[in-house]
């Protein structure tokens, strides 16, 4: 391919990527290619040979590395789909022929998978500034900042205001992706439409009925832990439950859906059934950070400080997953190990990333898992001075089950009406 591409312009294009690379080629820019060459370069073209049944060697040698070449090709093309597009849920419309936006896409598309979501965002910005009509890229874009709007990636109101922006230019681009509604479906989580996100969830669903992160979506709607994404969801964690196994039946590297199947399972209380799921799952991507985290919470709420310190000690400034994510479980693993004043140095911490009722939520459950109902308190109140629905939320979710009843949380529940 090399020495064609530098002798005879195969139309060959290149993304370099660390150490490793992938070579692909446009259908529509070979046959350009093979449209222009000279006919006797052809195979089966040109002038009529001598009836002697031997092929004229130039036309032979012309013939093989035609054939060869077109083979490498598919080759490449075989290798690349098993490696990247064979993650990805199919989208139909939005593509592009400009190679640097599809090159920069692809890219973008695996750091997504990797949830090295900031890096994601970069080459998603450029393929959609290279061909601003690129759909699937925009989809892609969407989903990315979908995702770190949420309190433990800390992106803000900033993250879920373009997640709005670009899932609503990618369903005008590819109304009939898949990926495009599930854009839209993690812009209404980001923002906390429940309606929206399970409508736009199961819409993904119906366009690509093995669209896996689709189904994992619905299980973050009804799951133990909706309260990360709203205050007025309707909780029934077993039918998350139900959700998630179905997304990771589709597809069992979606590490996203394992966390947040985990964390659903924790806070029903199964611990071993967590920590025997992220074991299976780890065991093929060991180096998911926030898997490793999630284990380690489910580990330290059943008893083993040794197995949840092993999984959550290595996560102070590990780049591999987000600040206030890691604080979380830093927060609560010295607070269970008597380490009391580091443990709330960095829960604290987490609401100056993201000052949101879900960020005070989060840092609550974690004092009351701990035992400090007094911070807890402290905190479900900022939560419900931001969000007037949150004491209603609090009242009946699993999340809080073990301090709602406490004198400080049930005077703070009456106070703002839930009897």
């Amino acid at each position: 391919m090399q020495r064609w591409e530098l002798s005879e312009g195969l139309p060959v294009h290149r993304l370099e990527h660390k150490q490793r690379a992938s070579a692909y080629a446009f259908a529509a820019e070979l046959d350009r290619w093979l449209a222009n060459r000279a006919p006797e370069d052809r195979p089966g073209e040109g002038a009529p040979q001598e009836s002697s049944g031997v092929v004229p060697a130039r036309r032979s040698r012309w013939r093989f590395a035609l054939l060869a070449a077109g083979l490498l090709i598919l080759i490449v093309a075989a290798v690349v789909a098993s490696r990247v597009v064979d993650r990805a849920t199919p989208s139909t419309g939005g593509d592009t022929a400009d190679a640097e936006a599809y090159a920069a896409f692809v890219e973008g598309r695996a750091l997504y998978w990797s949830r090295r979501y900031q890096d994601a965002v970069v080459s998603l910005e450029r393929a959609v500034t290279q061909d601003p009509e690129y759909g699937a890229a925009w989809a892609w874009l969407a989903k990315t900042y979908g995702r770190t709007a949420q309190p433990v990636w800390a992106g803000g109101s900033r993250a879920s205001q373009r997640a709005a922006e670009t899932a609503n230019r990618a369903v005008r681009l590819a109304p009939g992706s898949a990926d495009a509604h599930i854009a839209l479906a993690l812009a209404a989580r980001a923002r906390g439409d429940v309606a929206v996100l399970r409508s736009e969830a199961r819409r993904a669903s119906e366009l690509d009925p093995r669209a896996a992160e689709a189904l994992a979506l619905l299980g973050d709607s009804y799951s133990a832990v909706m309260f990360a994404y709203s205050c007025n969801g309707d909780e029934d964690p077993e039918l998350a439950e139900s959700y998630y196994r179905q997304s990771m039946e589709l597809m069992p590297n979606l590490t996203t859906t394992a966390s947040n199947r985990a964390g659903n399972l924790r806070r029903m209380g199964r611990y071993a059934e967590c920590v025997g799921m992220l074991n299976r799952t780890i065991r093929s991507f060991s180096d998911e950070t926030p898997l490793l985290a999630v284990r380690g919470g489910c580990r330290l709420l059943s008893g083993d400080i040794d197995g949840a310190t092993e999984d959550i000690a290595p996560l102070r400034d590990n780049p591999k997953i987000a600040h206030a994510g890691s604080l979380v479980y830093l927060g609560l693993l010295a607070l269970m190990s008597g380490r009391i004043d580091e443990g709330i140095r960095d829960l604290e911490a987490i609401t100056q990333f993201d000052q949101s009722a879900r960020a005070e939520l989060i840092v609550a459950e974690a004092y009351g898992l701990a035992g400090d109902v007094g911070r807890a308190s402290a905190h479900l109140k900022r939560a419900f001075d931001l969000d007037a629905a949150c004491p209603a939320m609090v009242e009946r979710s699993l999340a809080f089950s073990t301090i709602r009843h406490t004198e400080p949380v049930h005077r703070l529940l009456v106070s703002h009406g839930v009897r």
